[in-house]
């Protein structure tokens, strides 16, 4: 099968948990549902109308640089009812917590996402259509390349080594890379943007390959003369 594979940075990310309450906390990387976002976007899709039409692709996605968290403290203006005093930020305010993601090396962050390949998105990511953001609009990304890989299906990893994140429900992950769990995150979005069910997932926080076992849907794909096995989200 054929897969584009597509290198996104930026400065830093902010992919809120959907149980998040008034702390705002972050996943390590963009849910499947923010991927299908990110693609909706380049494509020129308006909010709410992709929902059923990217669903049908397979996503995956690795770490391309160390990553970690900072936390930092807001305040948010509470304009329920609006006021010269309110939009200067005189009383009212709301101080909250956000989790943010960097690169832990200083430099910019990025991710590898890996979709199940059409000529309509391989173009898109070459000129995409809205801006291209992890998480927030204020949070811009970019695309440093693309490149269509030839892949073999794949089902069942038996001890081997595989890049990115890994669904927790369908694999074993031996305790040797530095790697995080993400519970609770989206897969797809049901009528009126629920969420849905959610998945767990671990994710190495460094670009390294875990080494997995158990079944799955996942791809081996041919990179440089190198071999790669990947999950799909």
């Amino acid at each position: 099968m054929k897969v584009l594979s597509v290198r996104i940075y930026g400065k830093m990310a902010h992919f809120r948990k959907v149980f998040s309450n008034s702390s705002s906390l972050s996943y390590y990387f963009p849910p499947r549902t923010t991927i299908m976002g990110m693609v909706a976007a380049a494509l020129g899709m308006e909010r709410d109308s992709y929902y059923d039409e990217l669903d049908k692709l397979d996503y995956a996605v690795e770490a391309l640089t160390p990553l970690k968290k900072l936390v930092f403290g807001e305040n948010f203006l509470d304009t329920d009812q609006m006021t010269t005093e309110k939009l200067r930020g005189k009383g009212n305010r709301v101080p909250i917590t956000r989790e943010f993601i960097v690169a832990s090396d200083g430099g910019f962050l990025g991710y590898n996402i890996y979709v199940t390949y059409s000529k309509e998105v391989e173009e898109a990511f070459r000129r995409p259509k809205f801006p291209l953001s992890f998480g927030q609009s204020e949070m811009l990304a970019w695309v440093d390349g693309e490149e269509v890989l030839e892949c073999e299906e794949k089902e069942e990893f038996d001890d081997e080594e595989v890049y990115g994140a890994v669904p927790v429900k369908s694999f074993t992950v031996k305790p040797e890379a530095v790697h995080t769990l993400e519970y609770g995150m989206p897969r797809r979005y049901e009528e009126r943007r629920i969420s849905g069910i959610l998945h767990d997932y671990v994710f190495p926080t460094e670009p390294k390959a875990m080494v997995v076992r158990g079944r799955g849907k996942g791809i081996r794909c041919d990179i440089g003369g190198k071999s790669k096995e990947l999950v799909f989200l």
